[in-house]
Parts: structure tokens; sequence; C-alpha cells
């Protein structure tokens, strides 16, 4: 069992150290983690600036060699907003031996051409259908040009507008763009992450919605990855196992296991 999205202290919003999200992985069961801390560029993000590439990479090699033939431990990323920022997020990229990147929209457009943060009420100041129609434009210029190997929480809007306001707008509206990231999704050889941080936000299934996955699947998508966004340690490794049970529903008979930021092994999803 895989977790392929964990915070650490090298995220801004996390107090969770490397050692302690291992520690909390193997009472979880899990035979691999990837500690995926947040990369950001966008000016006025709390994250911008905060990430010590070198310094998360030699304690991530200290914990390789204390859990070795226990715990596999994944040099990754959660980059925000790669196709905002290309030249930054490719030479990043290419610094370090990473296993494994995670692309994500954090930030959407006004209709003034301003920026705002998704996760905030500002993200949906101008209402909620057209905070969803800037979301969802935004994964789209993500997937066909930001630096990534899995998508996360493709439809992270419908968390936010959760938490937020308890509600949850149809996707029927914005599926010609839903359908438009998916396709350059699989046309560049890239995954969606299964994100099960909704769950424990109130929402009765993980990232993306069922149609979405369905629908991701019905295209060809193959590359799918579980991840449960922690931010707390009693968090890593939550609802993993549900996360592999709703890719088996979508059609998936795996999930992914990457290495140097390749898929390199299918885990089935027969016998959950």
């Amino acid at each position: 069992m895989f977790d392929y999205h964990i915070h650490t202290t090298y995220s801004p919003d996390s107090h969770t150290t490397m050692r302690e999200a291992a520690v909390q992985a193997l009472r979880a069961g899990l035979d691999e983690i990837a500690f995926t801390d947040h990369v950001e560029w966008m000016p006025g993000d709390g994250a911008t600036g905060y990430f010590r590439p070198v310094a998360y990479l030699d304690e991530l090699e200290r914990l390789r060699r204390a859990y070795a033939g226990r715990l596999s431990l994944l040099a990754a990323m959660e980059m925000g907003s790669p196709h905002r920022f290309p030249a930054e997020a490719e030479r990043l990229a290419a610094a370090h031996p990473w296993d494994y990147i995670l692309g994500s929209a954090h930030w959407v457009p006004r209709s003034d051409g301003s920026l705002a943060r998704s996760w905030h009420r500002e993200g949906f100041d101008e209402g909620l259908e057209a905070a969803y129609a800037a979301y969802f434009r935004e994964v789209v210029a993500l997937a066909e040009g930001g630096t990534y190997d899995c998508l996360a929480h493709f439809d992270l809007v419908r968390r936010n507008s959760w938490v937020l306001f308890g509600l949850v707008m149809p996707l029927e509206p914005y599926w010609e763009s839903i359908e438009a990231a998916l396709r350059a999704v699989i046309e560049r050889g890239k995954g969606l992450e299964i994100n099960t941080s909704a769950l424990r936000r109130g929402l009765p299934t993980p990232l993306p919605a069922p149609e979405i996955l369905r629908r991701y699947r019905e295209l060809g998508g193959e590359i799918v990855t579980v991840g449960s966004d922690a931010h707390r340690v009693a968090d890593v490794g939550a609802d993993i196992r549900t996360g592999m049970r709703y890719a088996a529903e979508a059609g998936f008979r795996y999930v992914a296991r990457f290495r140097r930021r390749r898929p390199v092994e299918w885990l089935s999803t027969d016998h959950l």
C-alpha cells in the first residue's frame, strides 16, 4: 500500500517531520510513501521560497538508510502552478533525482486578470459558477503545459467550495474544460492522483469525482496513484485502501508505482 501525497515540515502548512510520517506510515501498514512538499513561485503564496530541496534530500537520504528494507521513501514535490512558471519548474525538476512530481492548480484567475487563492473565499468572490469555470480552465492550462507526473486533486474546487460554503456545484457546465484537461493528461503520458482528503472533509468520495475518473478511464487513461494529502501525522495513510477500491470501481485494475518520474510497477486492485 502506497501513500503518494504527504506533507512535512518542508511545507509551511505542516508540522509533521519526515521521521514522524515514516513511523505513522509503518503503523498504517504502508510499504511506500512520497514526501510531496509544496513548491510555489506565486507572489503572495506562503509556500513561495519556503522549500529547501538540498536539506530535504539530505534528510530523505538519512531516513532511507534508517528504514531500508521496511519502507520505501520517494523524493517528490507538489508543484503549484508550474505552467505559470515553466522555466523555474523545469530547472528544479532537472536539478535533482526526483521520483515523482504532482502538479496542482492552487491559484485561479479573476475576470480582471488578477489571481486569487482557490482555497480562500477570495477565490469565489465572483460567484461559485465563475470560480468553478476559472478553476477548470486553469487545470486545462496546467494539464497542457505544466511540469508534473500526475495532476493532484483534479477537481480541488469542489472540496474548497464544500469546506467554505457547504456547496458542491454540478460538473456539467464545465465538462468541456474537464475533458480537455483529461485528454491532455493522456496525450502527454501523465496520470491522475486519487486524493482521499475529501473524505476527511465530509465529501462522499475522493477527488476527482466519480464521473471524472470514469471518463479518464474511458478516454484511455491508465496512470493513477493514491494519496492522502496528509498535513498531520494522524492522516498519513488515511483512506488509502478506500482510494484503491475507488480506482477499481472506475475500471482501473492497477495503481502506479513511480521511480525517477516514471511508472515502474503496478499494484493490482483486484484483491480489494
